[in-house]
This record gives C-alpha cells, structure tokens and sequence, in this order.
C-alpha cells in the first residue's frame, strides 16, 4: 500500500523511527515516586496570610531527600536479604571466611551510605537555604567549612560535593565547594 498525503496527494516516506532509551529501574522507580510527591503532597497554611505570604514562592522542600533516603531504606533492605543468604551458605560451604568477609564488606557498605547521606543531606539544605545568591552560598559554606573540626567530616563533605558536581543543576559551585571542603580536610591533617 502506498502512502499519500491527504493534502496534496504526495508520497510521503516512512514514518520517523521512534527511539527508545534505556531506563534501568533505580531511575524509573524515582521518577515515579517524584510524580506521586508532586500529585499528593501540598503545603497547606492556617490562620491569616499577610501580602508577604501570598506574594512568596511556597513549594515543599526536601523531596530529593527524602527519595534519596527511601532508596537507601530499599538498597538496605536488599543488603540485608543477600546477607540472609550468605549466612544460610554457611551450612553448605566450609569456606566461611570467605562468607564472613562478604558480609562485613556489606555492613560497611551500608554504614557509609547512611553517613554520605547525612552529610548531602547537610550540604543540600545550605544549598536550598541560600543556592539563590551564589556569593551568599559561598559566603555561608564558608563559614560552615571554619566550623569543622574533623577532617573526615570535611573529606567525606568533599566527596559529596563532587558527586554532586556531576548530578547536579549547578556543578561549578559545588566543584568550587569541594575544593574548599579538601583544603580543610588536609588543613586538619586527614589524608586518604
């Protein structure tokens, strides 16, 4: 059967193929929980609203957090079902080290998920707080970076912020961020 235009009663070619991407089901899964946030979620406010209120950007914050947390709640989940697993080879398997340490390497994994988390969930509200002025923000992670003592904090700050600089809307403030967050980790004697 040959194609017509309806129009001009023209030949018109194959239709344009369709390309389909990928999606593996970690991004699938946020997307869909993002659009359920944003469909059920809302901010409600009580009592009288002055101008100020009425003229403001309302929205609720902390959406990308807590999705972040959810699917660190589910990875943990999975940890823990393949340690079950592990822990039921050792009947099977005479070769328990090799089991014991898999299982360590899994807690240690899931110990420094919960800790990254804490400290983008640290340089993330600064950077909702005041992302809008970017001599602001750097002004006030500076005074954030002075107030750390810990050089593993810092380190572990420098290797949020350069994840973040590569996922994030503003990767040069957070490459400018992480370099500062490194220089006081070394300040304070940490090496890695």
């Amino acid at each position: 059967m040959k194609k017509f235009s309806t129009s001009v009663n023209q030949k018109v070619n194959e239709e344009p193929k369709v390309e389909v991407k990928k999606v593996n089901e970690e991004e699938l899964f946020k997307s869909k929980v993002m659009d359920l946030m944003d469909q059920f979620l809302r901010v409600q406010t009580y009592g009288p609203v002055d101008r100020y209120l009425r003229a403001g950007n309302i929205k609720i914050s902390g959406k990308e957090t807590f999705l972040e947390a959810l699917m660190s709640i589910m990875s943990d989940k999975s940890q823990k079902e393949t340690k079950a697993v592990l822990e039921s080879l050792k009947g099977q398997i005479t070769d328990w080290k090799t089991l014991d340490n898999k299982i360590s390497e899994l807690d240690n994994i899931s110990e420094s998920n919960i800790d990254e988390i804490k400290h983008k969930n640290k340089v993330l509200s600064i950077y909702n707080k005041y992302g809008s002025d970017k001599k602001l923000c750097v002004k006030m992670f500076e005074n954030h970076i002075e107030k750390i003592e810990d050089g593993e904090n810092a380190y572990m700050k420098y290797v949020v912020c350069e994840k973040l600089s590569t996922s994030h809307d503003n990767p040069e403030l957070f490459k400018t961020i992480s370099e500062k967050y490194l220089e006081k980790s070394k300040q304070l004697g940490f090496s890695k």
